[in-house]
């Protein structure tokens, strides 16, 4: 048996085992050349098809022709203020319809893109402007003052709103850069295991091969492709070059804080075909949404194991939508294999499934040799979608990408992914767990030592120990803080002293939600942290039970305790402090609409993260029923700026 699966000329048609639903085996409509560029190809098709929409962001429209002219006269104006081939621009943008022009140019100007998110902390932000020094740095305005002064001593920033504004009313070619497919297309930061994110290099051709010629998905060009990720996650790199690299139209949402009923009524209002999830959001879907998206034609998820009972449900509501599980970390650029879920699925679990075109999958032993079907080994990728390496990290990518000898000598660039798995005599792979102490919350990749890195360098500690709690499907990260002293002001002000100054140093996702100070930590007989002996809290105990809580209390209480796990949360207790993410509170925001049967601000909810406050927000506005639909105004509102952006832009 071949130990490891190929899928690598897909000009013919592909197995029916990576299709499920309607949909029957057809080629792929697009070509795959590994040495060609983002910028080429959508170029090529503002020339087959200058008129279609390419990007739509409420009423804000771009056909390709637009978007192929805007972003040539950016890329020249990119230039004159000095990037030349090999240089990064950052982007310091929200999800727009401008940030997805900027891209386009960035790359035009034969430079790579690294997307920053704004509510990211300035130290976390200034850390990675270091790190990859770029030329330029990409705002708006609100966004220019977020960095600190010595942040940005060494390059420029430029509002984007008055780059395009500024920009002539003419025809002009896109730049003579000369770029291929091996050139880096962007630098993708994720969680490091040394204590400091890690910026990924990708090149175009890793972004090409994800989205053309594929087994796992078929573009075709009338589809409509959602775009909900940030900027900062690599799913937006699915989202957006799969339609635009195949002729589609992209429809974004703009509103930082997104809700379900903002998601669905998108998806509703544009037909969209094709959307890529998180695996949370989209048990989300199924949790909260009962009539069927008719338009929907394919639906990808991904990012944590999934819920073989979410899939089946959606499938029953949804039966000629094709349904893929996908995995992939960046380094490979979003995904290397997929799975279609069909509705006679009977496994208890889910499989990550087979290799998807231009990419290998292996199991290794610890001795990089490969391991026979049905052993569990460690997953290692090889193809077309291996980044360049880690930026400003040569020992890093040294360890990370391997060459390894394959069971028919074959010598084999890799990436050792650190996830275990197991792969069937069929290919098929099952994902078992992890070698290391990487976790992943809400789609979001952490890295604990990372955490443990940024506290051990607060100078009132002398140690400090990260764990991940999990009850149920809810994981917490609790933090063990060992003082330099005795904290004089008693143990929880001490804590929250050191998560405050955390949450100026790590993203909101990283901090965490429970800290407990210990005067010593169990050791080892090796004489290192015996963390096995680190008590986990239970986190249920409240500052003040609520007692006897009736009405809107006793339905917000009740839905706290069914998301976060925990019982008796206090009235005033924080649902961040407690452990919750904000996919959990988009949960709650879903639930709380079908409890009290009106439409309710996503924002208002996370405006008010304690159950108190809410209630008492919610009750004052029970009879307000003409602005009972806030989630329309704020996308009028919304549409009015976008309006307002477009005529600026002409």
């Amino acid at each position: 048996m071949n130990r490891t699966q190929r899928q690598s000329d897909f000009s013919s048609e592909p197995s029916p085992r990576h299709l499920s639903g309607t949909e029957a085996p057809q080629k792929a409509p697009r070509g795959y050349d590994r040495n060609a560029t983002l910028h080429g190809i959508v170029a090529q098709m503002a020339l087959e098809q200058p008129d279609a929409i390419a990007i739509q962001f409420d009423d804000l429209r771009l056909t390709y022709g637009e978007l192929d002219r805007q972003s040539s006269l950016l890329a020249h104006e990119l230039m004159r203020l000095g990037v030349v081939k090999g240089d990064i621009v950052g982007l310091l943008l929200p999800r727009a319809l401008k940030t997805l022009i900027a891209k386009l140019a960035i790359l035009k100007a034969g430079a790579a893109y690294a997307p920053f998110d704004p509510a990211y902390p300035a130290e976390h932000l200034a850390y990675m402007i270091g790190d990859c020094a770029p030329r330029v740095i990409l705002t708006e305005r609100g966004n220019a003052d977020i960095l600190p002064p010595a942040a940005t001593d060494h390059c420029r920033q430029v509002d984007l709103d008055a780059a395009l504004a500024a920009l002539p009313d003419v025809d002009a070619p896109a730049p003579d850069i000369a770029t291929d497919g091996g050139d880096a297309a962007y630098i993708m930061y994720t969680s490091g295991s040394t204590g400091r994110p890690k910026g990924v290099v990708i090149p175009h051709r890793g972004i090409v091969r994800l989205v053309r010629a594929q087994n796992y998905i078929h573009f075709h060009p009338d589809d409509v492709v959602l775009h909900t990720a940030t900027i900062s996650f690599d799913a937006a790199t699915f989202e957006i070059w799969g339609a635009l690299l195949n002729g589609c139209r992209l429809v974004g949402i703009g509103e930082r804080t997104l809700s379900l009923p903002r998601i669905t009524q998108v998806i509703a209002d544009n037909s969209v075909s094709v959307m890529l999830l998180t695996t949370g959001l989209f048990h989300l879907l199924v949790d909260h949404h009962g009539p069927r998206l008719s338009s929907l034609r394919h639906v990808l998820f991904g990012g944590e194991v999934a819920s073989v009972d979410h899939a089946k449900r959606f499938l029953r509501t949804h039966p000629g939508c094709i349904l893929t599980n996908a995995y992939g970390p960046t380094e490979v650029t979003v995904m290397a294999s997929a799975f279609a879920v069909s509705t006679d699925f009977a496994d208890a679990d889910m499989p990550i499934g087979h290799s998807i075109a231009h990419s290998r999958v292996h199991i290794l032993d610890d001795g990089l040799a490969e391991l026979p079907a049905g052993v569990e080994g460690q997953l290692a990728v090889s193809g077309d979608g291996l980044a360049i390496g880690y930026l400003n990290r040569p020992e890093l990518t040294a360890e990370r990408f391997v060459t390894i000898r394959t069971s028919a000598g074959e010598a084999m660039r890799c990436y050792l992914t650190g996830d275990v798995a197991v792969m069937d005599e069929n290919g098929l792979l099952r994902f078992k767990g992890r070698r290391d102490r990487q976790i992943k919350i809400d789609g979001k990749r952490i890295e604990l030592d990372e955490i443990e890195a940024a506290l051990r360098r607060d100078g009132r500690l002398s140690d400090a120990v990260v764990q991940c709690h999990q009850s149920g499907s809810a994981k917490r990260i609790v933090a063990f803080l060992k003082p330099q002293a005795p904290a004089l002001d008693g143990e929880l002000p001490f804590a929250a002293a050191v998560l405050a100054s955390l949450k100026a140093v790590l993203p909101a996702h990283m901090i965490p939600s429970k800290a407990i100070v210990l005067d010593t930590f169990p050791m080892n007989p090796a004489g290192k942290v015996d963390r096995s002996r680190l008590t986990l809290p239970d986190i249920s105990s409240p500052a003040k039970a609520p007692e006897r809580a009736q009405g809107t209390v006793a339905i917000i209480a009740g839905l706290w305790e069914q998301v976060l796990g925990a019982k008796d949360i206090g009235a005033e207790q924080n649902f961040f402090d407690l452990g919750g993410t904000s996919m959990q509170l988009m949960r709650i925001h879903a639930a709380l609409e079908q409890a009290l049967g009106r439409a309710i601000d996503v924002v208002a909810v996370f405006e008010h993260p304690n159950i108190g406050s809410l209630a008492r927000f919610l009750d004052a506005r029970a009879g307000d029923t003409v602005a009972a639909p806030a989630i329309r105004m704020r996308a009028e509102m919304q549409r009015k700026r976008m309006s307002q952006l477009r005529r600026s832009q002409r």
